[in-house]
């Protein structure tokens, strides 16, 4: 607010216009501005107020943190970096479970058919058996039956002995076959274990891998939240010293003793200057003064 403005809500209260809560909230908004101002005058004039005894403590206790706020940002990007190999590590190793598997995969993939094509053929030779042993118990009973009536020559009777001698024979076969595949099997399902457990070893030894992995990027986000909130109780310090010195400056702007340096920044302290005199206005025009 300039002095015009000032005046002019002065003799607008005469006549009994007041609004006294916008400049109430105009002077807490215009404090803040001038407090952030406060701020940045002293980050742009504290390297050089060494020599100002009032102000030793700040310059002195801000020498310290600079040094502090680069060390610990410089642990940020480290274990910023550290961070970024961990999870490109990461996406490797999970690449690395899958190709360290591929061939035997490729390999189980071929004996699992292999099963279930020998599993087929035995299920075939075993329903053929059945219908062999079926005709074969019909038989014998056939011929019982005959002997039992006390048939003895009959063509008929000489004929099933025949034919219960080729079932016999053709089941004996299925037989044999059966027990060859069930060999075969036996044999596919031991490769198809060994490999399993082939493939569950090579996993193992990248889940270990991998657990590695996970907990340096759990160490390094540790690391980093840390650091982090180390850093920015370390800036809010930093900010409060800021203000102060820039605080001093501001009050003291036409003494010898900062005039060469407020003449650097004149333009920030003219602006703080008019942000002063409107806080005072609206204060005034508030009834708060």
């Amino acid at each position: 607010m300039t002095q015009t403005r000032y005046l002019f809500w002065r003799i607008a209260k005469a006549f009994g216009i007041s609004m006294r809560q916008r400049h109430a909230t105009h002077a807490a908004s215009e404090l803040h501005l001038l407090r952030e101002a406060e701020e940045i005058l002293g980050r742009l004039t504290w390297a050089d107020v060494e020599e100002i005894e009032d102000l030793s403590v700040e310059y002195w206790s801000l020498r310290k943190l600079t040094m502090q706020h680069e060390k610990i940002s410089q642990k940020i990007e480290s274990a910023n970096v550290n961070l970024q190999k961990s999870h490109h590590h990461r996406t490797e190793l999970l690449g690395m479970v899958v190709d360290s598997t591929k061939d035997l995969t490729g390999e189980r993939a071929v004996l699992t058919e292999t099963h279930e094509r020998l599993n087929s053929e035995r299920e075939i030779i075993v329903s053929d058996a059945r219908t062999v042993k079926r005709l074969h118990d019909g038989i014998k009973a056939k011929l019982e039956v005959l002997v039992g009536e006390g048939v003895q020559q009959a063509p008929e009777l000489e004929a099933s002995k025949q034919e219960l001698l080729k079932l016999k024979k053709q089941f004996k076969s299925l037989r044999d076959r059966r027990d060859a595949l069930v060999g075969k099997i036996n044999s596919v399902e031991s490769a198809l274990k060994d490999i399993d457990s082939r493939i569950e070893t090579r996993r193992s030894e990248m889940r270990d891998e991998a657990l590695d992995n996970y907990q340096n990027i759990g160490k390094a986000n540790q690391d980093l939240s840390n650091n982090r909130a180390d850093l920015g109780t370390m800036e809010s310090e930093m900010s409060a010293l800021f203000s102060e010195i820039g605080r001093y400056i501001y009050s003291i702007k036409h003494d010898a003793s900062v005039d060469k340096l407020a003449s650097k920044h004149r333009s920030l302290i003219s602006q703080m200057s008019a942000l002063s005199l409107s806080i005072k206005f609206n204060k005034r025009l508030a009834g708060r003064n």
